[in-house]
């Protein structure tokens, strides 16, 4: 398994974290919602992406790769790992703003701004939302009894989506959308049967049910 250059990956993130882009650049509501997750097993990472219609949440495409683990998982650097995998099953969607693609990671609430789901976005220049379980960087502060994530200079890096059966989930935008747009396009997508987004959680059930073949 390769070993990660820290400092040089670091370094890559800041740069690249000058270009996100974190206003509205979609056609809204898009036609499109896309889910991204991976299950692992055996050394081998099985990545999925489910595309949903944004309307009806019918499931339009289902895409899956299987490869071997070639980067260990290293706390803010989750990207270096997954998205290669994420890349190929994605590179179609370039430059498109008639769909969103919700990435099971951090966008902005990031220590370095950098999340999977900005790198994903500003490497196809595609719009991207993040959507996490557990909290990466800053503090949660209440403004108009909303939640949100706050990092320390200050900016709102992620909202908390919370309903009384689930868990809360952190939502930041990734690229080419705003965290007022993100926020909405997951409560849009966020069903009583799941405490992800539909499209993320189907992409989860289908990348296990085929990790379980290898």
């Amino acid at each position: 398994m390769s070993i990660l250059n820290f400092k040089r990956a670091k370094i890559v993130q800041e740069e690249l974290a000058k270009y996100v882009i974190l206003k509205d650049d979609i056609t809204y509501p898009p036609e499109l919602v896309a889910g991204l997750d991976i299950s692992y097993k055996g050394g081998k990472a099985v990545a999925c992406c489910v595309i949903l219609d944004y309307k009806t949440l019918d499931i339009v495409e289902v895409r899956l790769v299987k490869e071997n683990i070639v980067i260990p998982y290293v706390p803010t650097f989750l990207a270096y790992r997954e998205l290669p995998y994420y890349v190929y099953l994605c590179y179609d969607f370039k430059d498109r703003n008639d769909m969103v693609v919700l990435v099971d990671g951090h966008g902005l609430a990031h220590p370095r701004k950098m999340g999977i789901a900005c790198h994903l976005g500003v490497t196809l220049n595609i719009p991207t939302i993040g959507v996490a379980k557990k909290i990466l960087t800053g503090k949660i502060v209440s403004i108009k009894l909303k939640r949100y994530l706050q990092l320390k200079d200050g900016t709102l890096a992620a909202v908390i989506v919370e309903r009384k059966t689930y868990r809360p989930l952190y939502v930041s935008p990734g690229h080419r959308v705003s965290l007022e747009t993100a926020e909405k396009i997951v409560l849009k997508t966020l069903t009583s049967e799941y405490r992800l987004p539909k499209p993320i959680q189907l992409a989860h059930n289908f990348s296990k049910m085929e990790s379980r073949r290898l």
